[in-house]
């Protein structure tokens, strides 16, 4: 921008982003007011929990540490923050965001107060935590939206699904296959000391019934227990998996609950050679509605790493140089406000356009920008895109039997 833009400053962009006192968190409650509207006539908004890893250099920057980086695959320094994301059919937008903060940071007061922390912000929180602090904050707000989804993580996370069901939130969260599960209700009790034999009394609560991990719980499955559904196309085609739901029990033994939690459990086994399989728990029971919903509302967690992708990619989710607490939520609110500018776009342009791209958008108006009187090569932009486009309908529609774009 220094360099295009006649009259701009470097210093004056830079304390834009890292000191300008402008309200980004009171930005971010705007933005999702303004994108849950924009999903409104596209069917069920789903709004999704997930984390990304920003990989930097150096000890300075406000919440770096060594941890667990999913960009990389690995242990790596960098940043990790937690979204959250409105997404309806094949549109979604990030809407939220909080820094994670590792125990290293909230321990060490000085370091967190150079960052320029805020002294009620220097608490060490879960990655559930936060989720679930961001998704009370919509409910707060009256931001609209119909149910929650997220990775094993938030799924396994007990603190996470009871919180959300006490909001009175639907979910279908995945969960690990190590995931204990009771096919009936277990009786969650004290046992009776046996007459006559020696030692202490029990005093720690146990189930009538021993549990199952949901993996051996699938594995005891009969092919004819599946079905076959098609959950939404794709550009390979419709995505289809075999999938099951069952009336199931959890018990939070470690919040030494004394009544197990009644949900509803989710398999999705992958066609073809490579038999993947996903598994989740929800709050909706299962005669409330479809396997078809459910399996569609447990496959929509696809759409915020697209937003991850595609954030990162186009709109410099993690280019940044800023090294403070407050530079980093307002550098985050700057792309979610162009993110949701390129999803207008696409749904202003989706009938003429129905494959338009973050990219694409960033093309036509760098284009547009730089050269704004040159008509030629705005339309020479827009023919090449027409070219590419064409070229991806062709490769879709090798997949379908009809034509999407119509």
């Amino acid at each position: 921008m220094v360099e295009e833009v006649i009259g701009s400053e470097y210093e004056s962009l830079q304390h834009f982003i890292s000191n300008s006192p402008w309200d980004s968190k009171g930005l971010m409650r705007h933005l999702a007011h303004s994108v849950s509207k924009d999903l409104q006539p596209f069917g069920l908004i789903g709004c999704t929990v997930d984390e990304k890893a920003h990989l930097k250099k150096g000890k300075k920057s406000v919440g770096v540490a060594r941890q667990y980086a999913g960009v990389s695959g690995k242990v790596d320094n960098c940043q990790v923050s937690v979204h959250l994301s409105l997404c309806a059919d094949r549109y979604a937008s990030l809407i939220s965001h909080r820094l994670y903060l590792p125990s290293e940071w909230t321990d060490d007061v000085e370091r967190c107060r150079k960052a320029g922390i805020p002294e009620d912000q220097t608490v060490f929180k879960t990655k559930p935590e936060l989720g679930l602090e961001m998704v009370e904050e919509l409910i707060n707000s009256g931001v609209p939206f119909d149910y929650i989804n997220g990775d094993g993580l938030y799924g396994n996370s007990y603190t996470f699904s009871k919180g959300l069901d006490s909001l009175g939130v639907r979910y279908v969260l995945d969960v690990h296959s190590n995931q204990k599960i009771f096919l009936q209700e277990p009786i969650i009790q004290v046992p009776l000391s046996e007459k006559g034999k020696r030692g202490r009394k029990p005093t720690r609560l146990k189930t009538d019934i021993p549990g199952i991990k949901v993996d051996e719980y699938g594995k005891s499955l009969k092919s004819s227990d599946y079905k076959e559904v098609r959950i939404r196309p794709t550009t390979k085609g419709w995505l289809t998996a075999f999938i099951h739901v069952a009336k199931v029990w959890v018990w939070d033994e470690q919040a030494l609950d004394n009544k197990a939690i009644e949900q509803t459990l989710v398999i999705q086994k992958s066609l073809g050679k490579k038999k993947r399989i996903k598994y989740a728990l929800s709050n909706i029971g299962v005669e409330q509605q479809s396997i078809e919903t459910f399996a569609f509302m447990q496959a929509q967690r696809f759409w915020i790493e697209k937003c991850f992708r595609d954030d990162s990619h186009d709109l410099g989710m993690s280019d940044y140089q800023v090294r403070s607490y407050k530079g980093f939520y307002n550098h985050m609110a700057l792309t979610c406000v162009a993110m949701q500018f390129v999803l207008r776009q696409r749904i202003a342009g989706q009938k003429d356009y129905p494959l338009l791209s973050y990219n694409d958008v960033r093309i036509l108006y760098a284009t547009e920008i730089m050269e704004k009187y040159d008509c030629e090569l705005m339309n020479l932009r827009i023919k090449q895109m027409k070219k590419r486009h064409e070229k991806r309908i062709k490769d879709i529609m090798r997949y379908y039997k009809f034509d999407l774009t119509k």
